[in-house]
């Protein structure tokens, strides 16, 4: 049955010398392909969700938006934008069901043919290499500095960091805030597009659309670490890719209620009869947990406030605790940890 509890306060139950690392304190053991990677092929109208060679599930466009909707982020939903400027892109969950929000592509920018995010800002790429940040809801347009071509991207959290492979060149190449090249090194090929960071364990996966259907892992070094074929990708010509920004799979995480006031934090598919902290920041971030059971685990949470609430135990996967939430929570952030090898985390939700 679905574990349902009930606090009289979410207030921090941290002691001086008990550090969040203390609490979740299993080493990580990375392994490949980690977490869920979502795709989008424009010219399939397809949505496409990969994990350890398989396709776990896909799905169409939303009614009334565009066709291309290359430019995608995954925070605690699936937001894309239109490819071109004017074009509508939607808001789903991670099973690819509508929510309803819609985000139109703004003036000022041109063509654009991927996405990644930082939890605080979207970006992407146009055909001229243009990377360029939006806000969260694809609004905002400001010019960053120009990657070498039509390509992808992935935000690094390591050091706040872009990385740019593009489709006639051979290089994945790092980037600074400000345009500076930070490190580079060659695929061998080509046309290395959907380009993503799991989270899990800092790699990075590329679509080789040379070989359509053909993914590759590799070291932020350069070292090939893996090359997997899937079964039914070779007709969906990805060009976006993102893995869920600080972390997870299906594992979810949703707060309801009014702030200040008394709040539901409920989430699903988490790892079955195990236990889990329920951790708040007010902002998001990339703390990775340096010891202790989940060393090595990295958030979606910054360190402003950082702080694990409680435990508590997952149930059978889904569940809810209820408390009361005072005003200083308000639009603050909670990620919920899940002890195991590796650890798991959620998405990064928001109070209300």
């Amino acid at each position: 049955m679905n574990a349902v509890r009930t606090h009289k306060s979410l207030r921090p139950i941290l002691a001086a010398a008990l550090t969040l690392a203390a609490i979740l304190s299993r080493t990580i053991t990375a392994q490949a392909q980690t977490s869920e990677y979502f795709l989008h092929s424009g010219d399939q109208d397809r949505f496409t969700v990969v994990q350890n060679g398989a396709i776990l599930r896909t799905w169409g466009l939303a009614p009334g938006t565009d066709r291309y909707q290359y430019p995608m982020v995954v925070l605690d939903t699936v937001r894309t934008m239109g490819a071109d400027v004017g074009d509508i892109g939607a808001d789903y969950d991670y099973n690819g069901n509508d929510l309803g929000p819609r985000y139109t592509h703004p003036d000022g920018t041109s063509r654009c043919w991927d996405g990644t995010t930082d939890g605080q800002h979207n970006y992407s790429i146009d055909t001229a290499g243009v990377v360029w940040q939006f806000d969260l809801d694809w609004t905002n347009p400001v010019r960053m500095f120009t990657g070498g071509g039509i390509g992808a991207l992935a935000y690094d959290p390591d050091n706040d960091s872009i990385w740019v492979g593009t489709f006639s060149g051979s290089n994945l190449t790092q980037y600074d805030r400000l345009g500076n090249i930070l490190s580079s090194f060659t695929t061998g090929h080509t046309k290395n597009m959907a380009l993503a960071i799991d989270p899990a364990d800092g790699t990075l996966w590329l679509h080789d659309r040379n070989r359509q259907g053909t993914l590759e892992q590799w070291s932020r070094t350069g070292q090939l670490l893996a090359t997997v074929v899937v079964p039914g990708l070779e007709t969906q010509n990805a060009l976006s890719g993102e893995f869920r920004f600080g972390g997870g799979g299906g594992y979810a995480c949703d707060i309801t209620g009014p702030c200040p006031g008394t709040v539901r934090i409920a989430w699903n598919n988490a790892p079955a009869n195990t236990q889990q902290g329920i951790v708040f920041a007010l902002n998001t971030g990339n703390f990775i947990v340096q010891g202790g059971p989940c060393q090595g685990t990295q958030l979606g949470l910054g360190t402003n406030q950082l702080r694990l609430v409680t435990t508590v135990g997952t149930g059978s996967g889904s569940g809810a605790v209820n408390g009361q939430a005072g005003s200083s929570a308000c639009g603050g952030r909670v990620q919920l940890v899940a002890l195991g090898t590796p650890c798991e985390t959620s998405n990064v939700a928001q109070v209300p």
